[in-house]
């Protein structure tokens, strides 16, 4: 055989492996789309939910209308019990016990204790240090703030649907879907300066939440990010308007995972924020830095 006829029988070699390789990408394609993902609409009626940081805010109101919506039973948790006392007293169906989302013993008692789970709300979040200066990169003294906030606020969550997603899986394999919904934040979609460190790990957190969406897609269990913003808390600035209660964003999360949404905007802030980013990133971020500079974002005091 003389070079030029071994070589176009290498090539025919290699066109023969592109051709089984393409192949064989087509069949994997064709069995992949043979399994379905399946319908995600998710009732709160008969629902067992766990909810972090549920003692006020954001997290009280997801109490409020699970309980109103019929929920079986609520666990209502917080890192303080002595916080947990009123809550429990909503309605013989609240269960309470201490959470730390930071503490992995916590969140192994609660995955044994919450057993029947089928709706994981991920709500409790650190906003940052008190001190300013502490919540950035090149200002703070160390980085201590930025790696608490990532614990609590991505690592924390993260464990947490890993331990409770095999446990919502059995529990609805009646033919109930199950959730998990991860409390993200308008900050999660750009830089808030005043709150890098709080920026920074809930944009961490999305990115996470929309790993493990992709992992369970063909499971039957919805996996949600929620991007709350404007609801009336001890974390709304100062002078800004709230345009929704904490009962009132829990109604509308609620309604849409009954509609198997799996990326939720509660309120028009967020949302419209989005579009901005979109249609100008670079003029959005000049914008925001500028008022960084002029007109920083306070909040009340933390208790």
């Amino acid at each position: 055989m003389n070079q030029r006829e071994a070589e176009g029988e290498a090539m025919n070699r290699r066109e023969t492996l592109a051709g089984m390789a393409i192949t064989a990408s087509l069949a994997s394609a064709a069995m992949a789309a043979a399994t379905p993902t399946p319908a995600k609409n998710v009732s709160v009626k008969g629902a067992v939910a766990l909810v972090t940081g549920s003692n006020r805010g954001v997290g009280r109101g997801f109490v409020e209308v699970l309980l109103a919506r019929g929920a079986k039973r609520v666990y209502a948790t917080g890192r303080n019990p002595k916080n947990l006392a009123e809550i429990a007293a909503l309605d013989k169906r609240v269960v309470t016990f201490e959470l730390d989302v930071t503490n992995a013993a916590h969140r192994k008692a609660a995955a044994e204790k919450a057993s029947d789970v089928t709706l994981l709300i991920n709500n409790a979040a650190y906003p940052g240090s008190e001190t300013e200066s502490e919540r950035r990169f090149y200002s703070a003294n160390n980085l201590d703030d930025i790696k608490r906030a990532m614990d609590t606020n991505c690592w924390s969550p993260a464990e947490l649907a890993r331990l409770f997603i095999p446990i919502i899986l059995k529990n609805g394999s009646v033919g109930n879907v199950g959730a998990v919904l991860n409390i993200l934040s308008g900050g999660a979609l750009f830089c808030l300066p005043e709150f890098t460190s709080y920026s920074t790990s809930k944009a961490a957190a999305m990115m996470m939440t929309a790993g493990l969406r992709a992992e369970t897609d063909r499971m039957p269990i919805l996996i949600a990010s929620v991007f709350t913003g404007g609801v009336q808390t001890r974390a709304l600035p100062l002078g800004a308007t709230a345009a929704y209660s904490p009962v009132q964003h829990a109604e509308q999360v609620f309604d849409a995972i009954a509609q198997a949404q799996s990326t939720i905007f509660p309120a028009t802030g967020p949302v419209t924020m989005r579009q901005r980013i979109c249609e100008d990133p670079d003029g959005f971020e000049r914008r925001v830095i500028d008022r960084f500079h002029t007109n920083p974002v306070k909040v009340a005091p933390y208790e």
